[in-house]
């Protein structure tokens, strides 16, 4: 490993020695240039200011003007001067003030017949004080010919000669990689700043191990990995990860963009290729960064609508550069992608990507993780726990926690709170999954009612239904475009689904249309999302799942995904018409029989359902505990008393029954 700090920074942006040798030497001699330039126009135009006031002067014929005012002693002194180019002219002062300044007034004479010279005897009679001067051939030639040259210069230096060091480093640099060179004194980001993905971490940790003691790993016969690809949804934390090791190593890092390559030009992105490759070959061991790398490795497979030669070449350049004649190493690449699907299959192979780590959503301890590190800078109450947030919040990615943390903030600097509380981050997260709530919706008695009824048939069914999850909170107050919700908090993560709890699931979807259609004896629109849940879920137990009794273990159906533009455009279904009608008839069976188990349910419920619906109509939110003492005992748990009236009455004689206040309770915090 190289530990030259000056070879380490070499570039223009980061300190360190290197970027310090590099201010010592003349970077731009062009500005020195220009600057002395411009201060001898200044120069020059001061002196041709000052000489202004010859050319202001009154000018008069030699004859006979001249002739008759040096007779009339009207002239005091002249100066007769010969130009470069032959010809004479005399200026001087007449013996006449001007009023306005009271200084003597001048005049000049163009002298254009060179026998009209005044002869000095003639002069002197007269008392005309006077002398000859030969003009400066050097400051005439500067005054006529280089001045307007030099203001031009200095115009295109200031108008375009910035412009174009700004926008690309010179005119001709279209194709210099814009790769940025990043040291660790630049990246505060480290691994102990990402958490929830502990398997991506071990990847490039063993990477950077490799950089910093490469001998310990090829003492075996091992080689240097050439490529990691990182892909995986939105928010989860690939870009963060390669911040962190760019703070981790102790070698150069470059980081560019995959948009960073094509330009408008042709040749230009296989050009900046090879020149980022040449940078890192120049310090190698380094790592190069390349994010949104699908936007110049799509696959060459055109389809419709034909290629993108552009694109091809810089694609190639790059194939050639990671594995291709010429390949050198100590290079090492490090990719993130959302679209993994896309990138070209040559791109993939190993070789170039020797390793593909999937950075997947954070789980329940990863999540509880990433929430400990977005609130170190958060002022927390003691009552806040990560972990029943982190409960709250499946399928949540490091992005959305981050948002899901500010906005808490945001809510407990709105109502002038000291510290976030619990309420907050409640708060925060219904607002992050289904909108802010719309208290400015006005409901009328019945609309209420509707909702109120519907909500309450699902907070039945769903505790009444095995294996589904605990409830959280009921309410019917409309948030984004939901007039009410039922929600649920998951116990864990779950990675697999039983048959038994997808119609739990099902079940419980139906529980509100059920709930209308027992008191009111009809239904409204207002179970559209619920039936499209249903619908979509069923239609994957029979279709995907294989959990139709009738059809059997068996898929249906090609994969849903989204598709690259041009494979698999010419897809057919790999059953009959017969077989369709009978997947139909399935998740008709499938979906009706939930819906009869929710009207069952709530038949025998009928009476604690009128109970729940009525307090929600009347308090608009619960909790659960509060639901589920309800359902249990058919009516509200007792309110806790105050604190006054927790207080015992001792009666004399008698002893005390009240329990030791330093001993913590076993009551639920809600």
């Amino acid at each position: 490993m190289n530990n030259n700090p000056d070879k380490k920074t070499p570039a223009p942006e980061g300190g360190g020695g290197g970027g310090n040798k590099k201010k010592a030497g003349p970077r731009s001699p062009f500005k020195g240039f220009a600057v002395w330039f411009l201060l001898l126009a200044m120069f020059l135009m001061l002196f041709q200011v000052f000489s202004k006031g010859f050319e202001e002067a009154e000018r008069l014929s030699y004859y006979p003007d001249f002739v008759r005012m040096v007779e009339d002693g009207e002239i005091a002194r002249c100066v007769i001067v010969q130009e470069v180019s032959g010809q004479e002219y005399i200026r001087g002062e007449l013996t006449r003030t001007d009023p306005d300044t009271g200084k003597p007034e001048r005049f000049r004479v163009d002298v254009i017949v060179a026998e009209n010279v005044p002869d000095p005897a003639w002069l002197r009679e007269n008392g005309v004080e006077f002398r000859y001067e030969q003009q400066n051939p050097l400051i005439f030639q500067i005054l006529t010919g280089v001045l307007p040259f030099i203001l031009v210069l200095g115009l295109l230096y200031f108008l375009f000669a910035r412009q174009v060091k700004m926008a690309g480093k010179g005119a001709m640099s279209f194709g210099k990689s814009k790769a940025k060179m990043l040291g660790r004194e630049r990246v505060s980001i480290t691994f102990d700043n990402v958490a929830g993905v502990d398997e991506a971490k071990e990847e490039l940790k063993e990477v950077i191990d490799f950089l910093r003691a490469p001998k310990k790993f090829q003492k075996l016969g091992g080689k240097i990995p050439k490529g990691v690809l990182l892909s995986g949804p939105p928010g989860t934390g690939k870009t963060l990860l390669a911040k962190a090791v760019a703070g981790e190593a102790e070698v150069p890092f470059f980081s560019i963009s995959g948009s960073d390559f094509v330009e408008m030009f042709v040749g230009v992105g296989a050009s900046r290729v090879r020149d980022m490759f040449e940078q890192g070959k120049g310090n190698a061991p380094c790592i190069i960064f390349i994010d949104e790398i699908d936007a110049v490795g799509r696959s060459r497979f055109s389809g419709i609508g034909g290629g993108h030669d552009e694109r091809e070449q810089t694609l190639n350049a790059l194939l050639a550069e990671m594995d291709g004649f010429d390949t050198q190493e100590g290079v090492i690449i490090i990719a993130a992608t959302n679209r993994p699907d896309v990138l070209d299959p040559a791109l993939l192979r190993p070789g170039r990507f020797d390793r593909q780590v999937v950075v997947d959503l954070p789980k329940l301890e990863g999540r509880t993780k990433v929430l400990a590190i977005h609130t170190q800078k958060i002022n927390l109450s003691p009552d806040v726990d990560l972990r029943l947030v982190a409960r709250g919040t499946p399928g949540f990615s490091g992005a959305d926690l981050a948002n899901l943390v500010n906005e808490a903030a945001l809510l407990a600097a709105r109502r002038d709170a000291e510290a976030v509380e619990m309420q907050d981050m409640e708060e925060a997260r219904d607002k992050v999954c289904w909108g802010r709530e719309r208290r400015s919706h006005v409901f009328d008695e019945e609309e209420k009612r509707l909702t109120a009824y519907h909500e309450a048939g699902h907070a039945i069914v769903l505790y009444r239904t095995d294996q589904t999850e605990p409830l959280h909170k009921v309410t019917i107050l409309p948030r984004g475009r939901a007039l009410g919700a039922t929600m649920q908090l998951p116990e864990k993560d779950r990675y697999t689904e039983s048959r038994k709890r997808l119609l739990g699931m099902l079940t419980g979807l139906m529980g509100g249309r059920a709930a209308e259609e027992i008191v009111f004896g009809e239904v409204t629109t207002g179970g559209q999302n619920d039936i499209a849940r249903a619908t979509q879920l069923a239609r994957a137990m029979v279709c995907e799942f294989g959990m139709s009794s009738t059809l059997g273990p068996r898929n249906f159906g090609a994969n849903e995904e989204v598709l690259f533009l041009g494979r698999e455009i010419n897809r057919s279904q790999n059953y009959s018409e017969k077989t369709a009608r009978e997947i139909d008839a399935e998740i008709s069976r499938i979906l009706n029989e939930a819906q009869q188990r929710a009207i069952d349910i709530l038949t025998a419920e009928r009476e604690k359902l009128s109970t729940l619906a009525e307090t929600l109509i009347e308090r608009e939110t619960l909790d659960g505990q509060t639901v589920e003492t309800l359902i249990e005992k058919g009516e509200l748990p007792a309110e806790e008393p105050s604190d006054e009236e927790t207080q015992p009455v001792e009666e004399p004689g008698e002893p005390s029954t009240s329990e030791d206040p330093d001993k913590p309770g076993d009551g639920h915090p809600g």
